[in-house]
């Protein structure tokens, strides 16, 4: 796969996915390959940051990189808030488990809960100038594709296997107390690094990075991920 390829959620895909992938690698080949906009500068210079130093980028590049904490995001009673929320909905919903392709979760996306809509402000105020730093790429072009919450069990989903998502980058935040868990974390296989968070803490990785859940032994393990890649500009009429 080249820097500039485009990619879907959750790296290996279905049949129906990967026919709507090849269909857009088809309409890509047949342009010329220049910039269209400030984005799709911005976004090729990022995808293509890895291979040029720091001090001629201007700043640390988050691409092909190890995760960093971007540290909490939220308090304990706001994370109670987030996951009294999620229980009122599981309640009477259950979760979904089909959502994601070939790596489907155990999740609830985030705009069905009530709090909703502070859980999104929250993480765009806090975020999107962190990635500005990190890629280069203007806070006005950030956007989610998909804000949820895996609720791994020990007697549902433990794991998840080795994947890479279809994002930018993407945020991995623990939200119940790791007491409440053996267990857990998420492996970089990279980097062969195992991440067990603090309660709270935001870690972003390039969402291109192979990563996994590492399973759990006991208990539940809560975490709400996001998946974040740019809007407007060239590539994104591309989605369309």
């Amino acid at each position: 796969m080249s820097d500039t390829d485009d990619f879907d959620l959750f790296g290996d895909v279905s049949a129906a996915e990967q026919a709507e992938h090849d269909k857009l690698q088809a309409q890509r080949r047949n342009q010329a390959p220049v910039d269209r906009s400030p984005l799709d500068y911005q976004r090729r210079r990022y995808l293509q940051s890895h291979h040029v130093p720091p001090t001629e980028l201007g700043f640390e590049t988050l691409r092909n990189r190890h995760p960093l904490n971007f540290g909490q995001i939220f308090s304990a009673p706001e994370r109670q808030q987030i996951l009294d929320s999620v229980s009122a909905y599981v309640e009477h919903q259950g979760w979904t488990t089909q959502r994601h392709g070939a790596f489907p979760t155990r999740d609830i996306p985030t705009n069905v809960l009530s709090i909703a809509h502070t859980i999104t402000s929250r993480l765009e105020q806090t975020l999107f100038p962190r990635l500005h730093e990190h890629t280069g790429i203007d806070i006005k072009y950030w956007t989610f594709r998909d804000i949820f919450i895996v609720g791994y069990h020990e007697a549902h989903q433990r794991s998840l296997n080795m994947h890479s998502d279809g994002s930018l980058a993407s945020l991995t935040l623990l939200l119940n107390e790791p007491c409440e868990f053996d267990g857990g974390g998420t492996f970089f296989e990279k980097f062969a690094l195992r991440i067990e968070q603090v309660p709270g803490d935001a870690w972003i990785h390039d969402g291109r990075l192979d990563h996994s859940g590492v399973a759990i032994t006991r208990g539940k393990r809560l975490v709400l991920v996001a998946f974040i890649d740019t809007i407007g500009g060239y590539t994104d009429i591309l989605r369309s």
